[in-house]
Formats: structure tokens, sequence, C-alpha cells
């Protein structure tokens, strides 16, 4: 895990050489000869830490949360230029009246917008502006172990940022920690499959905001993707179903080996080997590359054979797909044939000590 280390060098230091460049700025401000230097430099690192906290605050905040918070501004300030004229300057003294109105109806303005942010829409402005965040995918635990998410990215159909947050590694951590050996199991292939998707793929994050109020993962990681306005990435049908509630996009792994998977209409031929006994006694069962279960109905002694059948139906449920079929009529002659010759012939060939397939 040496290499899984957040990829934010660059702007911290930058951070600290714009603290210590206006801290000294604000020390050679300081007039000469009136013993006021300390003050200076005490104000100046004071001005550059809010600034630093300011920008800080907008990769936490969404775009859109800081364009309706600046809606807000705009509209309190506004409202504060026409009551200001009217406040008397005794009231607010030594305070002008304006400053005290921009500061109050300003405030209110901010606060008024991002509280009721859900009743705007910003619809028609999506045009013209869009979230830094909105190709940034946030992967969950089921994912992060299930590995396929390292294929998709190093085909290029994910792009974007990766985040992963600490509260998902500390839960990869305690479940290979685990005395359970399948839950070991598990664990270490998701940190193995973490290690190998950050060496594959560098724009890998490790997000250190935590939510300890929130003690369930799956919320915690709704919680993030909402202030982020990024997606989620996972294969829990559960967390999906929730993430959806709360109007987030949510990109399903399963979801897409599904769509991915070639579609069969009734007729289509199919070629598959029989495996196994099926539901009702006279049926054979097989299953596809993608792992659909072909279900043949009359093929119970076609068992352990390789046979064309011709598709009759098509049933979608929610665990997948299944295919319903019969056997050619060609290879129901065939296997007729075969019932009628003698043990160890085949055709007019007889063979006393063994016996021969027909393939």
């Amino acid at each position: 895990m040496k290499h899984l280390l957040p990829i934010r060098e660059p702007i911290l230091l930058a951070r600290i050489f714009l603290v210590l460049f206006m801290t000294l700025f604000g020390y050679l401000l300081t007039p000469k000869g009136s013993g006021m230097s300390l003050h200076y430099t005490l104000g100046a690192l004071i001005i550059s830490l809010i600034l630093v906290l300011f920008e800080y605050s907008t990769e936490v905040i969404s775009s859109k949360k800081i364009l309706i918070a600046g809606i807000g501004l705009f509209f309190g300030l506004v409202l504060s230029s026409l009551f200001a004229p009217m406040i008397p300057d005794e009231i607010t003294s030594p305070f002008p009246p304006r400053l005290i109105c921009n500061m109050i109806f300003g405030y209110f303005g901010v606060a008024m917008a991002l509280k009721h942010e859900n009743r705007l829409s910003l619809s028609r402005l999506k045009f013209f502006i869009s979230n830094p965040r909105e190709n940034t995918c946030i992967l969950d635990t089921n994912v992060i172990i299930d590995g396929r998410v390292k294929d998709l990215y190093e085909t290029h159909f994910l792009k974007g940022e990766i985040i992963i947050p600490e509260f998902i590694l500390r839960e990869l951590q305690i479940i290979a920690d685990s005395t359970d050996s399948q839950k070991r199991a598990r664990g270490r292939r998701g940190l193995e499959n973490l290690e190998q998707l950050q060496e594959t793929y560098p724009n890998l994050q490790i997000w250190e905001k935590d939510y300890e109020d929130i003690p369930d993962v799956d919320h915690k990681l709704i919680q993030l993707a909402k202030e982020l306005g990024a997606e989620l990435l996972t294969n829990d049908y559960n967390l999906n179903k929730v993430a959806s509630l709360h109007q987030i996009r949510v990109l399903n792994i399963n979801d897409l080996a599904q769509a991915l998977k070639p579609s069969f209409f009734v007729g289509d031929e199919v070629h598959i080997r029989l495996i196994r006994v099926g539901k009702e006694t006279h049926q054979g069962v097989g299953y596809l590359e993608d792992g659909t279960m072909v279900v043949v109905d009359d093929a119970k002694h076609l068992i352990g054979n390789e046979v064309d059948i011709e598709v009759t139906s098509v049933l979608q449920t929610s665990a997948g797909r299944m295919l319903f079929g019969r056997v050619k009529e060609h290879e129901r002659g065939d296997a007729q044939n075969n019932k009628s010759r003698k043990p160890g012939t085949y055709g007019k060939t007889e063979y006393p000590n063994r016996s021969v397939n027909r393939v």
C-alpha cells in the first residue's frame, strides 16, 4: 500500500508558499518606526489562512453550490444597497450602515440560497457550466474486491479521477484481518486489486474526509457523492437502489455486464455442451460462455455431449437471463440412431471391447 498516497503535493506546496509569502509581505509592509511589525505579520498570516480555507472549500463543495451561493450573495447585496440609505448613521456608529447591511443581507442571501438549493433548477445552465467532478467515480468495497474496474479503466470505458475514501480502506483492512479465511482472502484480494489499479491508473486519490456521525459505510458513500457531485461505481444491488433514491448517478458493473451480453431471439441456433439434468427430469442444462443458463427440453439422454439447439423462448429475471430451447432435428435423429445401435458399434463396424462416442 505504499503507492496509495493522496496525489495532492503540488497544491499543498502552493498553499504553504502562499502563507509564507503573505506573512513576509505583511512584515515588509510595516511602517518603519511604528513598532507594529508583529501586528502586521499576524494580520497577513490570518488573511492568508482564510484565503487557503476558502480555496479548500471550493474543492469540497460542488460547483453547483458555489454558483447558488454566489447568486444568493448577489441578491443579498442588492437588497442591502436598497435598505442601507434608509438607516441613520447614528444607529450603526462607529460602523457605516452599508457595511452592516452588506454583512447581514449577504449572509442571509447565501444561507437561504444554500438552504433551498433543491428548489432551484439549473438545467438550462448545464450547457454553460459543469461540475469538475462529474467524471469522477467513487469506488465501494465490493467493486474493489471484484477487480473488473481495472479492466474498465484500461480499456478507456471509464475516464476521470478515481476516489477511494479512507473509510473504505479501513473496511478492506478489517476484512483482510478477519479470522474467517474466506473473508480474509477477499480483503487481501481487494487490497491487491487496489494497488494494481494505482499502478495502472495514476489519477487515483485517497479521500481522507470521514463522517463520524454516520455509522453505515453505504450512507457515508452516498453523503460523499452528494458533496462532490461524483458518480458512485458499485456492483451492490441495494446500494444502487438507495443511491438512486438520493438522485446520485450510479454505475453498476453488473448492469454493464448484462447489457454487453449478446442478444438472442426465438429461432436462433446455439451450440452448447449439456452438463447436468434440469429441474424437470427430461431437461438438460448447459451454459454459454457469459454464464447464461440454457434449458433444453427432452435432452436428458444427451448430457455430456455438445449439441445444436434452437431457442424457443427467452426469460429475463432479476438474477439474469435464461434461454429455453429444443434440440435440432438432426441432433435428435442422431441420438435415436445411437440408441438403436448395439453397444460398441458405430455405423456398420463392430468394436467388441470399446465404445466410440459420436462427436
